[in-house]
């Protein structure tokens, strides 16, 4: 039949156009494709994929790595409150956060042992005194009588009273003043001891040793701490806020001055402060501590104050035509093995993983550049279990 124009008696009758044969063929093989596409669509939905594995392409592209650390907001002039005596803490301030006063009292601890020290201390004070007018007594009493021996010695030539009694009252004299020194020490020592123990005694009352704002309690009513733990953190002032964070791994040799920051407080999520590198610190050899960082908020919220929880994400060199996997694929392994000598990725290939060990670089957060011999973009990396069932796990069910 070629293509023409034909009329079905039905045509005449209706007054119907003529008909395109070819076009009316093109719309039944459109309607055939379309109904074969659903049925294949359909039957992946109900059966699913054939291979157990999620999987996604290796590729080749720029990633500017994340550095991401935790810390503590801090602000001007901070110093620790330590505990003045060991003991139980039975009441502390409820500030959170807020304004103190220098001599505000910040904390009281029950401190038994060093009230009973106290006791016994002015008891051995009472002691010494009393033995020290003994001694006096004693001594002004041989003094006088070496005093009358001496003056009738003189006055009778040396006659009397005899050589012997005269020494013998003086070796006396000697050692009553021996013992009113002895005494005098001892009645030093007990007023020091005392005064000691005082002083601890009134570590119980822990108060502010400046003006400030208090930006952390390290201790809470009812627990037991010992004397010189840190009870409180007091910042003299609110102006720089800054953030303390440790630098892992070879994050510290590309930070430098000035590198920008932005810095989300636990309780402010959605309202990023920005922040820059004003001090790097690095402990020298041989102690093997992490570098520290520390970033100065630029224009802080009102609301941000000392003592806050953040994580600072520190935007790091872009590194240009890297080789990138999602981070999931470097957390995938099919035999749950938890503890791994060596990073690792597994291509699919012939639905099948084949292990890849890698040397891993930066990561944003939800990509990271890895270094691996044969590794091309555009090769298929399992990142998860497709069903829940399967793995090493189910099958062993």
């Amino acid at each position: 039949m070629t293509e023409q124009d034909t009329h079905t008696p039905l045509d005449t009758l209706l007054g119907a156009s003529p008909r395109h044969v070819l076009r009316h063929w093109l719309s039944l093989l459109v309607l055939a494709i379309a109904a074969l596409a659903a049925l294949v669509f359909f039957v992946r939905f109900v059966t699913g994929e054939d291979s157990p594995y999620y999987s996604a392409p290796v590729e080749r592209g720029d990633l500017t790595p994340l550095v991401s650390e935790r810390g503590i907001v801090r602000g001007a002039g901070e110093l620790t409150v330590p505990a003045g005596v060991a003991g139980r803490m039975t009441w502390t301030s409820a500030k959170t956060n807020g304004a103190v006063s220098k001599g505000e009292l910040l904390a009281v601890i029950d401190a038994g042992q060093v009230k009973t020290a106290v006791e016994i201390d002015r008891s051995r004070l009472a002691a010494a005194e009393a033995s020290l007018e003994g001694a006096q007594a004693a001594a002004h009493d041989t003094g006088a009588r070496l005093a009358r021996f001496e003056s009738v010695w003189k006055r009778s030539g040396g006659r009397a009273p005899s050589l012997n009694e005269i020494e013998r009252a003086r070796t006396e004299a000697r050692q009553a003043a021996l013992a009113v020194s002895s005494a005098k020490a001892e009645v030093r020592a007990a007023q020091l001891q005392l005064g000691d123990d005082r002083r601890l005694q009134a570590g119980a009352e822990v108060r502010a040793p400046i003006d400030g704002t208090l930006v952390m309690r390290h201790a809470q009513p009812g627990q037991v701490v010992a004397q010189g733990q840190p009870l409180f953190t007091i910042a003299a002032g609110l102006s720089p806020l800054t953030v303390d964070v440790p630098l892992a791994g070879q994050s510290s040799a590309q930070i430098k001055a000035g590198t920008q920051a932005q810095v989300r407080l636990d309780a402010l999520p959605d309202v990023p402060q920005s922040a820059a590198l004003t001090l790097l610190r690095v402990t020298p050899p041989p102690q093997s501590t992490p570098p520290r960082a520390v970033f100065t908020l630029s224009r802080p919220d009102p609301r941000v104050k000392p003592g806050m929880p953040a994580t600072v994400e520190i935007e790091l060199p872009a590194r240009r035509g890297v080789l990138l996997v999602p981070d999931a694929a470097l957390q995938f392994d099919p035999a749950n093995r938890h503890a791994r000598r060596r990073e690792r990725i597994y291509i699919l290939e012939a639905g099948e993983p084949r292990r890849v060990y890698v040397t891993v670089g930066g990561s944003d957060g939800k990509r990271t550049e890895v270094f691996a011999n044969g590794l091309e973009p555009g090769q298929q990396v399992i990142i998860g279990w497709r069903d829940g069932t399967s793995g090493p796990e189910a099958s062993g069910r």
